[in-house]
């Protein structure tokens, strides 16, 4: 059996929506980053780079949301984790998962782990600055990209998870979400998705976290 491990809230709610929507039978461990759990050896003689998610395979672990959700797609071919039987779509959703990844979630590193970029705490209010200045501009990226449907396909993806995610993560760093109605919209009807509801609800969410107000 698959075993998730994922955190509350984390971008692991990414791959904890794919292998819901997937009906995959694995075993959820929930790992506290708050608490440091992450930072434990048992831990990290399952992930050494002390990150979420990881996933558990009988042929070994996976780590990287990019590599466990284009894994989920191979393996089940289940709507939630990267499209499959449509070149295009598929790409689109890898390209904005990329994005995601290595651009929008780094700014938000910047405002909640400055230190991560240096041990220098002088400069740690430029580099939290330099992150919420980041985030203003992709989040409107973001919102132009919504407002058509799904963002990679005609069905929900990864991409629209992980945009559920940081919707949430722009609310708890105080920004405000009001002038993003198209983003709002496509999160609304995300979360009517049987296997969304699911996830958020064993991790602890509540809807309203993930909306403006």
């Amino acid at each position: 059996m698959l075993k998730l491990f994922y955190s509350p809230g984390a971008c692991s709610l990414v791959t904890h929506i794919a292998l819901e929507g997937a009906g995959a039978k694995f075993e959820p461990v929930r790992v506290m980053l708050a608490e440091g759990e992450h930072l434990k050896p048992d831990y990290l003689s399952i992930n050494p780079h002390a990150r979420v998610p990881a996933l558990a395979t009988d042929r070994g672990v996976i780590t990287e949301n990019i590599a466990i959700l284009n894994y989920v797609a191979d393996r089940f071919g289940a709507t939630g984790s990267v499209p499959r039987g449509d070149a295009h779509e598929s790409a689109r959703c890898n390209e904005l998962l990329g994005w995601f990844a290595s651009t929008v979630h780094i700014s938000f590193a910047q405002v909640w782990r400055a230190g991560r970029f240096t041990d220098e705490a002088s400069v740690h209010p430029v580099i939290v600055e330099g992150g919420r200045r980041n985030l203003e501009q992709q989040f409107g990226e973001i919102e132009r990209c919504c407002g058509a449907g799904w963002l990679a396909g005609a069905s929900y993806s990864a991409a629209d998870s992980y945009a559920l995610t940081f919707f949430r993560w722009g609310k708890r760093i105080g920004m405000d979400m009001t002038p993003y109605p198209n983003w709002a919209a496509l999160a609304e009807q995300l979360m009517v998705e049987p296997a969304v509801q699911r996830a958020l609800g064993r991790e602890g969410l509540r809807a309203d976290e993930f909306r403006p107000g």
